[in-house]
C-alpha cells in the first residue's frame, strides 16, 4: 500500500511540547479517534503550525492508534496517539510558509483565496498523494 500524507496540526506551543517530550508521540482529541485509526505505519504526517501558517516537520507513523493520557501537552490531553519518528524538523525561522506552496496545491483556488484554510483546520486530514509530495 502506498504511503498516505496527512496534515498534523500544532500550535507553536504544542510543537515545542512535542519536541520537549522526545518528539516520538503525536496526539489527537478523542473526537478524532476514527480518523486517527486510518493512519498506518509508513504514512507521513506533514506538521503544520497554526497562527504562523507554516510547515515545520514531517513525521513517519510507526504504530497503530492507541490511547494514553500521560500529559505531554499543557493545554489538552490529546489521548488518541500514534508513535512517530521524525523524518525532518525545521527551526521555526526556516519553516516553510504555506503561501509559498499554495499555487502548487490542488485545493488552492485563486478565485477563493482563503478557501484553502479549511484543509488545515483539523487533523489528521488526508491529502492527495500529489499535494503530499509538494508539501514534503
Amino acid at each position: 500500500m502506498a504511503r498516505q500524507y496527512w496534515i498534523d496540526l500544532f500550535t507553536g506551543k504544542t510543537w515545542d511540547e512535542f519536541l520537549a517530550a522526545g518528539g516520538r508521540t503525536s496526539g489527537h482529541r478523542a473526537s478524532k479517534a476514527k480518523m486517527v485509526k486510518r493512519l498506518r505505519p509508513g504514512d507521513w504526517l506533514l506538521c503544520y503550525v497554526t497562527g504562523v501558517s507554516r510547515f515545520i516537520g514531517i513525521l513517519e507513523v510507526e504504530s497503530e492508534a492507541f490511547t494514553d493520557e500521560k500529559m505531554i501537552w499543557s493545554d489538552d490531553v490529546f489521548p488518541v496517539r500514534i508513535s512517530v519518528k521524525p523524518v525532518a524538523t525545521l527551526p521555526p525561522e526556516t519553516s516553510v510558509p504555506v503561501a509559498d506552496l499554495l499555487p502548487r496545491l490542488s485545493f488552492f483556488d485563486e478565485s477563493k483565496p482563503m478557501a484553502w484554510t479549511g484543509r488545515v483546520r483539523s487533523s489528521p486530514t488526508l491529502l492527495s498523494p500529489a499535494d503530499g509530495e509538494v508539501i514534503a
